[in-house]
């Protein structure tokens, strides 16, 4: 049961995180009136995003892995959690790069972040002491 919950709280936590970074993107660089069913012109959009605005989106793969990543262990303490998030987070990259055409070091970023961010949750990381609180 811990397992499942730890997934679930993890990979939520994940989406949190990369939808609140890509918010943060969207309110420092507000996307022009479009039209979504023209995917002619979302492409056009994606090509000239500013530079910060990806590198914000790209922080919130790495990111999103490492605090759902971390959280995941925090509940349940298994790497197979851990690894889950990641996965889910990656998933959700490659789905966002592969609708809207991003340029190929996004692609990348979008499989190597999240390893990267679910690493360093896993070493950062530290198993509870018998009777402390999980979140405590």
């Amino acid at each position: 049961m811990r397992t499942v919950s730890g997934l679930l709280f993890g990979v939520a936590a994940a989406l949190l995180i990369v939808a609140g970074a890509e918010w943060i993107e969207t309110a420092l660089y507000p996307l022009p009136t479009l039209d979504v069913a023209d995917s002619a012109t979302l492409a056009g959009v994606v090509t000239n995003m500013p530079l910060p605005a990806k590198l914000l989106i790209v922080s919130g793969w790495l990111l999103g892995a490492f605090g759902g990543g971390w959280l995941g262990l925090r509940v349940c303490d298994r790497r197979m959690v851990l690894w889950g998030v990641v996965g889910a987070v990656i998933a959700a990259g490659l789905a966002n790069v592969l609708t809207l055409p991003h340029p190929v070091w996004m692609m990348v970023c979008a499989v190597v972040l999240p390893v990267f961010g679910g690493a360093l949750a896993a070493r950062v990381h530290r198993k509870p002491y018998p009777g402390e609180a999980l979140l405590g």
